[in-house]
């Protein structure tokens, strides 16, 4: 996992001390649409997980992208795998 630091400004609903993410990725679907999602924890326990689809990182808000900003750690992971994780099993 990625290493997380403590920031000590005030926070707001959407704004978490330490907010990391996961970039999942799964190969291609037999018809060749993207099996790729963004997963975001915060120490709080809240997470979100947020389809890529062919947007990209836009798929996840602003608020996120912004709090994580290029700290993603990408997993490769089967498709059964990505399967499950969007039935929240």
């Amino acid at each position: 996992m990625t290493d997380t630091t403590t920031d000590t400004t005030t926070t707001t609903p959407h704004s978490y001390p330490s907010t990391y993410g996961l970039h999942l990725c799964a190969p291609n679907d037999r018809n060749g649409n993207p099996q790729r999602a963004y997963m975001v924890f915060a120490d709080d326990g809240c997470h979100w997980l947020y389809e890529e689809g062919y947007i990209g990182s836009h798929a996840v808000p602003e608020h996120h992208r912004d709090r994580i900003a290029g700290r993603w750690t990408r997993i490769n992971i089967t498709q059964a795998e990505y399967r499950r994780i969007l039935r929240g099993i």
